[in-house]
Parts: structure tokens; C-alpha cells; sequence
């Protein structure tokens, strides 16, 4: 496939809005170019502050940034991240402590933590509080800044108060899934509190649909080697799903 440079480019900013991510070695493949070639057009499409390189090849600087709204985002593929809530409610322990993210998947295990006086909820989530507040759970809602985007509790507040605790399992919600890069949000503070949830509990548990991966947001959170499980669904990339398992995260099919 021979085309002109610029073409090219544009092609590869075509590629990374469609898959997320342009992996250098397959769009060299694509293009009939040496892998070199690939790299510089990548190098200035960041100089442009179109794309930013990332290990083996780049992404869009739009997706690094966005971020949705909590409604808009819960419209989204409701019916999968209700599936996989429910397969997650399976590793809900019935007393003791647990940490429970803020997200929009996260938030569905609420009529899984209903009325289990034996258990206490520690989140940052609004949403959830509420949803499980009344009933005989016992609840310990993170204080802090409340972002608007996500109606999550984040900042120093937060971080400290959750600094202090110590959990059995956490259920983390998560912008991005890279094999390579790891766990990824757009908003430092929200990756700070999520870093140390996962720190502070025994057994971490990422609760993420499909679109999910193939994503790098700002703000990195974890590791491959810091998770333990992935809950999502059968549409994952099965490349991705093999790398992660590997990298001896369980990888839960809902």
C-alpha cells in the first residue's frame, strides 16, 4: 500500500481512532514501510500534539484527556457491566472489610452489599453510599473533594482516611487497560486514591468492560503485577487477555 507521507499520517490518526491504539510494527506491516518510518511519523504527529507515543507505538492525545460524564457513562453498555457486577458480587466476602471504587460498574454490586450487617463498605463513590447507606451494610464513605465527573470523593482527605484502612478484597473501576502500560485514569487525584485502595487491601479485583482496553489515560494507577483479578466481558481482545494472564493476572470472562 503506497502512500505519501502525509497521507500516512492521516491514515495512522484513522487507525488509532478506530483500534485506540497504533501498534508500530503491524501499521509498517499495513503501509509497507520500515518500522523506522512508522516511528518518526508517530514522532511528529506528537510534535503536532495530535498523538503521544507510548511502548510500541502511540495514541491519540484526545484519549489520553476526555473523560465522560458519570450519565453518559452509565448509559453505556449497562447490560455487560450489570453481568459483570454480578460475577464480581461472587467474591464479595460475607464479613469483614471491603473497598469499593467509584465508577459506574463498580456502583452496580449495590444490590449485592445491601443488608449485610456483617460487612463494612468503605467507598468513595456517592452513588453507592447512598444506594447501600440505608440498609443494615455498614458504610464508610471517604471524605474529600467531590468530582463532578465521577461523584467521587478524591484529594487529601481521601487518601488519608483510606491510608488508614485495611481491607480483605477491593473492586477498582479503571479508564484504560493497556498489557504494557497497565491501569490508567485521566485525573491524578482519582489515580492516587485508587493506588492506595489497592495498596491497603489483601486481594484487588478490576471491574472493566470490553472498551477498556487498549486504552492509556494520564494518570497510571497499577501495574500488571499489582492486580489480581479482571472481571469483564467476552467481547476483550483476546491478545490483551492472553498478555494480562501472563503476566499471571485471572482474567473472568462475564
Amino acid at each position: 500500500m503506497s502512500l505519501l507521507a502525509a497521507e500516512r499520517r492521516l491514515e495512522l490518526i484513522a487507525l488509532a481512532k478506530e483500534a485506540g491504539k497504533v501498534d508500530a510494527l503491524n501499521a509498517a506491516e499495513r503501509f509497507g514501510v520500515a518500522v523506522e518510518t512508522i516511528r518518526r511519523d508517530l514522532d511528529l504527529l506528537q510534535r503536532q500534539g495530535i498523538m503521544r507515543r507510548v511502548h510500541g507505538g502511540g495514541i491519540l492525545i484526545d484519549r489520553i484527556q476526555s473523560e465522560l460524564s458519570v450519565e453518559v457513562r452509565r448509559s453505556q453498555n449497562h447490560q455487560i457491566k450489570q453481568r459483570i457486577a454480578e460475577v464480581a458480587s461472587n467474591y464479595i466476602p460475607k464479613s469483614g472489610t471491603i473497598i469499593v471504587d467509584a465508577g459506574t460498574t463498580t456502583e452496580l454490586l449495590a444490590p449485592y452489599l445491601r443488608n449485610k450487617s456483617s460487612l463494612t463498605v468503605v467507598t468513595n463513590s456517592l452513588n453507592l453510599s447512598i444506594a447501600i447507606g440505608e440498609s443494615e451494610t455498614n458504610v464508610v464513605l471517604l471524605g474529600g473533594r467531590i468530582r463532578p465527573v465521577t461523584l467521587s470523593a478524591v484529594g487529601t482527605h481521601a487518601l488519608n482516611m483510606v491510608s488508614s484502612l485495611h481491607a480483605s478484597v477491593c473492586f477498582i473501576g479503571t479508564n484504560g487497560i493497556d498489557s504494557q502500560v497497565g491501569f490508567t485514569t485521566p485525573d491524578i487525584d482519582e489515580a492516587e486514591v485508587k493506588r492506595v485502595m489497592i495498596q491497603n487491601s489483601q486481594e484487588s479485583i478490576v471491574m472493566a468492560d470490553h472498551t477498556k482496553f487498549s486504552q492509556i489515560y494520564t494518570s497510571s494507577f497499577a501495574s500488571n503485577l499489582e492486580v489480581d483479578r479482571i472481571i469483564t466481558d467476552v467481547g476483550a481482545p483476546l491478545d490483551q487477555i492472553e498478555t494480562l494472564r501472563g503476566a499471571e493476572i485471572e482474567v473472568v470472562l462475564a
